[in-house]
């Protein structure tokens, strides 16, 4: 079918353009000559295959570096995939040569796959968040690397700040990729990203921070439940400071019992990744964030302390309405006792109320979320109907998927691409190639050649 042979190139650019370059390597080469052949090249690189990469280029007799400076395709792809192999003299041609050429953005993803596979990562990073900030070529995989630079580059002395710098993180991408509720794929990229780098805790915050603020998306490990024995170890430990509160009839000394809670709670947090983990378990996320300055933190403190000062008389009273002996009992160690044991109770009985209230407004929080999202995601596609050949190379994730719903017509499976179809366009008879992402079976539809225009009729105006 000449319309599939023509739409070849056409598709390899559209997949290139979407960084899916298992797609692109699937598919049939449109021709042999030099130039497919390059970009095949480039592909193998990136795809982690420098190896094969390399005997392609030896085929076209490309084997050697110049040895004056030089800018050409195929001397630059020659030196990254020898640098991706590990050959530092190649890596340092590279580098040099692109200096030359700093405006060339398609140079960095040469630089990042030579820097990351040989173990530059440092400079990998600057690659990618380059890509990414500087000139706004965002895929999966571009800011996958770029997530797995912030996180690697966190402040690692302060848990509450590495928390926080995990949840912004994670929020951009939320606010960014309408599809990151189904496809989480670019936090389980970025987590492997770290992982190759020795960066085992980095990935695994990452990734509790994601299932965290996406408790429904599916692919990433569930969140650790919360140690809700370490959360409750306050009712014991500040039961004996309100015996001695009402031993001493000194309410306020009952505040002393908050001094053992923060050091079990300082030493349960272990290591720096265990102390984020809890961190990020603290701080809220989602529909639920908010700021807190440390203006809310003092208040919330000096609020806390008036409660746990309070409770001290009444559970006072309720030991002398226990015992039935008010005035024999009053300031004697069984009234201390008595009202430790009532204190305990109270503090149950609040923390119980308090954890049912939280409950019931985070549930309600993500369910009004959720409903936002459905009503976002149905206006996002209501064009999904309309014609956008004229104007998109490359479709991926929900808006694909109804793209090919709504609009392309007589959708036929091929034998040569597994699980591909090759659907048409009604209204400019285009040929488009829909297909699955790799890692995430993510739809994605590759526009091919449309069907030359028919000759005008004789005759008209001139």
């Amino acid at each position: 079918m000449k319309l599939v042979e023509d739409s070849l190139t056409h598709w390899l650019a559209a997949a290139d353009e979407l960084d899916a370059f298992d797609v692109a390597l699937a598919l049939p080469a449109a021709d042999d000559g030099e130039r497919a052949v390059l970009a095949r090249v480039r592909l193998l690189l990136l795809a982690g295959r420098p190896q094969e990469a390399l005997v392609l280029l030896s085929r076209l007799h490309i084997t050697h570096l110049p040895t004056g400076p030089a800018t050409s395709w195929p001397d630059l792809l020659l030196a990254a995939c020898r640098a991706a192999s590990g050959d530092p003299g190649a890596y340092r041609w590279l580098l040099s040569a692109v200096a030359a050429l700093p405006d060339a953005w398609q140079l960095l993803y040469l630089v990042g796959a030579a820097a990351e596979q040989c173990g530059d990562y440092g400079t990998a990073d600057q690659a990618w968040t380059s890509l990414v900030r500087a000139h706004g070529v965002v895929t999966g995989f571009t800011l996958a690397r770029h997530i797995g630079a912030v996180v690697a580059r966190r402040d690692q002395r302060s848990a509450a700040t590495v928390a926080q710098a995990m949840i912004d993180v994670v929020e951009q991408v939320v606010a960014a990729d309408p599809d990151v509720h189904t496809h989480p794929q670019v936090f389980r990229s970025a987590a492997g990203y770290l992982r190759r780098r020795g960066d085992q805790a980095g990935a695994a915050l990452l990734l509790h921070t994601a299932s965290n603020r996406l408790p429904d998306a599916r692919g990433l490990p569930a969140a650790p439940r919360r140690r809700k024995l370490l959360d409750l170890t306050h009712i014991p430990l500040l039961a004996p400071a309100a015996s001695l509160a009402v031993w001493t009839d000194w309410p306020p000394l009952v505040l002393t019992g908050a001094v053992p809670v923060l050091l079990v709670h300082r030493l349960a947090a272990g290591p720096e990744g265990d102390a984020a983990l809890r961190a990020v378990a603290r701080l809220r996320q989602g529909p639920a964030a908010r700021g807190l300055t440390t203006e809310n933190r003092i208040v919330g403190a000096i609020l806390l302390a008036i409660l746990l000062t309070g409770a001290v008389p009444v559970a006072s009273v309720l030991a002398r309405s226990v015992t039935g002996r008010a005035d024999a009992i009053a300031r004697t160690a069984l009234h201390a006792v008595v009202s430790g044991v009532a204190y305990a109770i109270i503090m149950a009985m609040l923390t119980a109320v308090a954890a049912a209230l939280m409950a019931v407004a985070r549930r309600h929080n993500w369910r009004s979320e959720r409903h936002r999202r459905q009503q976002a995601d149905r206006h996002r596609l209501t064009d999904a109907g309309d014609c956008r050949c004229w104007r998109s190379s490359a479709l991926a994730g929900s808006y694909a998927a109804a793209y090919l719903e709504r609009h392309l017509v007589s959708p036929t499976p091929v034998g040569w691409l597994p699980g591909a179809r090759l659907a048409r366009c009604p209204t400019t008879g285009t040929l488009w190639l829909a297909t699955a992402a790799t890692e995430t079976s993510e739809v994605m539809l590759l526009r091919g050649a449309g069907q030359p225009a028919p000759a005008p009729a004789p005759g008209g105006y001139l």
